[in-house]
């Protein structure tokens, strides 16, 4: 859990019409250009925060939503990739909210396919950012470190190993285990590694990430089962245009997978930048990212 006081914009709920609900936090221009942020995994509604000044200064209203079971959203012991799409615009009905455009970093990726392809007369703009692919196209191995492609055949085949690698995410956050974190910031190019060793945003990542398990393991575990198992849609079959971007330098969800979708989702429309990497692409970057929503 975040060390800091939560504002009161960012611990909003709103019931869906299923009793469940939704945790979300505003940030930006409330009479802004409306933009829904999906968190990585795990994540939560936080992560949106970090753009808040951006978001301000070029009049975005912009929405992290926490998916099922983390943050202060409840869990969806029913649910799947595609009936978040469902969540959300159920979501943007309580808003008021007619139209709007989707951003989602690395495992959020997945989330923003899913609303293209259920949703896409709700969808202004939809923009992909260091994307995790589907791991069960061949080509998501490419780029892929071999421990990472061991431990995804694990989890594939043992799925009860979700709940405790998110045991483990979870103590190594708190930073309980110093030297476990550094082996895990070792694995990232230097880029990243320096996102994460900055004194200020640092903290704030982490503690974003944090959030995630406000209610314990089942949530982020029950993610991960979804993302590692088939996503029961097909990219080709997505309508409305992706943009897509990618850190050249990113090891956690390499160039491959962002290719795929760039390769089966028409007219995607693909941004490789050099000497950026999973992380710090979205940060050096989020201001240029954003200019995509204004776009004709």
């Amino acid at each position: 859990m975040s060390s800091r006081k939560l504002l009161d914009r960012e611990l909003k709920t709103i019931e869906l019409k299923d009793g469940r609900f939704i945790g979300y936090a505003e940030y930006g221009d409330p009479h802004g250009i409306p933009i829904f942020y999906f968190h990585g995994f795990p994540g939560s509604r936080l992560e949106a925060g970090c753009f808040h000044e951006v978001a301000v200064a070029n009049h975005y209203r912009l929405i992290g939503l926490d998916r099922p079971g983390m943050g202060m959203s409840s869990i969806n012991p029913k649910g799947s990739i595609l009936s978040w799409a469902t969540d959300v615009a159920n979501f943007a009905d309580c808003l008021g909210i007619e139209k709007f455009s989707i951003i989602g970093h690395s495992g959020g990726a997945a989330f923003v396919a899913a609303c293209a392809y259920v949703i896409p007369q709700r969808l202004n703009k939809v923009i992909i950012v260091s994307g995790m692919a589907p791991l069960d196209n061949p080509e998501s191995k490419i780029g892929m470190a071999h421990g990472q492609r061991v431990a995804n055949k694990l989890i594939q085949t043992m799925p009860w190993l979700t709940s405790l690698m998110m045991k483990i995410t979870r103590k190594v956050l708190k930073n309980s285990n110093k030297k476990m974190m550094e082996q895990m910031l070792k694995q990232l190019p230097e880029v990243d590694q320096a996102i994460f060793r900055d004194p200020v945003y640092g903290p704030v990542l982490i503690n974003n990430t944090l959030e995630a398990f406000r209610q314990g393991i089942a949530g982020p575990a029950q993610e991960m089962k979804l993302l590692f198992n088939p996503w029961q849609f097909n990219l080709e079959n997505i309508t409305c245009q992706v943009i897509i971007w990618q850190g050249a330098l990113d090891t956690q969800a390499p160039i491959s997978h962002a290719k795929i979708y760039a390769n089966l989702i028409p007219g995607a429309q693909l941004n490789i930048i050099e000497n950026e990497g999973h992380h710090s692409l979205l940060k050096n970057h989020i201001d240029k990212i954003l200019d995509d929503i204004k776009l004709d």
